[in-house]
C-alpha cells in the first residue's frame, strides 16, 4: 500500500491536530480534497471549521510535521495494519450513514464482504455462564447462517458472540476502543489475533492510541453503523455501552432485538426506544427474516 498525500493529511488532522470527524467532515466540505486544506491559510481553516484556538495550533503544528507522519503511517502499513480513509474507495459504505464516520479506519484482517448480512451481537461484559453461553450461540447460529458477527471484543457477551462466530468457521468483526497495540482486555489478545486471520480489528485510533473510557463509548457507533440489526443478549445495571448501542441504532432506523431475559428499568427503557424483545432461546431466523 502506497502512502498517499492526502491519507497523510487526513491522519495529521486526525492523530496529530485531534480532530474529530465532525469538524474534518467539514473541512472537506468546504476545501472538497485534503491538500486544499494544507494549502488554505490559517484563518481559512478555523472559519471554515469554527475551529478554537488551541485546535488551530495544532493544525499549524501538524503542518509543519507531514514528512514525518508519511513515515508513521508507512510503519504502521508494515506492522500489518492498513488504513483506510473515508476518501477510499474501500472505505466500508455502511458507516457513511453516520454522521461522523471515522476519518480514518485502520484494519488488521480483511474487511469483510458488504453485500453480506451482518448482525452486531452486544451485551453486558459482566455476564454470568448462562449469558456467555447464549452469547457464544448467538455468534455460532448467526455465523452459521452466513451472517457476519459484529462485536467489541469486550469481556462478557462480546467475546462470547466472536468465540462463537469462530468455531462455526464464520467471519467476526470486532472494533476496538483503542489502537491495537492496546487490546483490552488483555486476555483477549489471543481472541484478537483470531479474529484478523479470517474476519477483521477495526479502530478509528491507530495502533499506539490508549483506550479510554470516552473511546469504548464512541466505538459503538461504528458497531452499529457496520450492522443490518443488533441483537442485545444480556442489558443489566453496567448497560451504558448497550443502551449507546440501542440508541444508535434507533437513529439510524436499524432494528434492535432484545433477548428477553432481564425486566429491570434498562429493558424496559430499550423497548420504549424501539427494540424488540424475543424470547431466550435463539431464534436466528426471526432476526434474519426481519431484515
Amino acid at each position: 500500500m502506497t502512502v498517499t498525500s492526502d491519507l497523510t493529511i487526513l491522519f495529521a488532522l486526525s492523530a496529530e491536530a485531534h480532530l474529530g470527524p465532525k469538524v474534518i467532515g467539514a473541512l472537506l466540505t468546504r476545501f472538497e480534497e485534503p491538500q486544499a486544506i494544507w494549502d488554505a491559510d490559517s484563518d481559512e481553516i478555523a472559519q471554515a471549521a469554527q475551529l478554537r484556538e488551541d485546535d488551530l495550533e495544532r493544525v499549524v503544528k501538524a503542518r509543519g510535521l507531514t514528512d514525518a507522519l508519511m513515515e508513521e503511517l508507512e510503519l504502521i502499513i508494515a506492522s500489518g495494519t492498513i488504513p483506510i480513509s473515508t476518501l477510499d474507495p474501500r472505505y466500508p459504505q455502511r458507516l457513511f450513514r453516520l454522521p461522523d464516520p471515522p476519518t480514518i479506519l485502520y484494519v488488521r484482517g480483511t474487511l469483510p464482504d458488504e453485500a453480506k448480512t451482518a448482525v452486531a451481537v452486544v451485551g453486558t461484559h459482566q455476564a454470568d455462564a448462562e449469558g456467555i453461553a447464549d452469547g457464544v450461540a448467538w455468534g455460532k447460529g448467526l455465523a452459521q447462517r452466513d451472517a457476519i458477527v459484529v462485536s467489541g471484543l469486550a469481556r462478557g457477551i462480546d467475546g462470547a458472540a466472536h468465540v462463537g462466530a469462530l468455531a462455526a468457521s464464520g467471519t467476526t468483526v470486532a472494533v476496538l476502543g483503542g489502537g491495537f497495540d492496546n487490546i483490552y482486555p488483555p486476555e483477549h489478545a489471543t481472541l484478537a489475533a483470531e479474529i484478523a486471520k479470517t474476519g477483521a480489528l477495526l479502530s478509528e485510533y491507530p495502533p499506539r492510541a490508549p483506550l479510554t473510557k470516552p473511546r469504548l463509548i464512541a466505538r459503538n457507533r461504528i458497531i452499529v453503523g457496520l450492522s443490518d440489526a443488533v441483537v442485545v443478549v444480556r442489558l443489566h445495571a453496567d448497560a451504558r455501552g448497550s443502551m449507546e448501542a440501542i440508541h444508535k441504532a434507533g437513529d439510524l432506523a436499524i432494528p434492535v432485538f432484545l433477548v428477553a431475559t432481564d425486566v429491570g428499568p434498562k429493558s424496559q427503557e430499550a423497548v420504549a426506544d424501539g427494540a424488540v424483545p424475543i424470547g431466550q432461546a435463539p431464534d436466528f431466523d426471526l432476526v434474519l427474516n426481519y431484515l
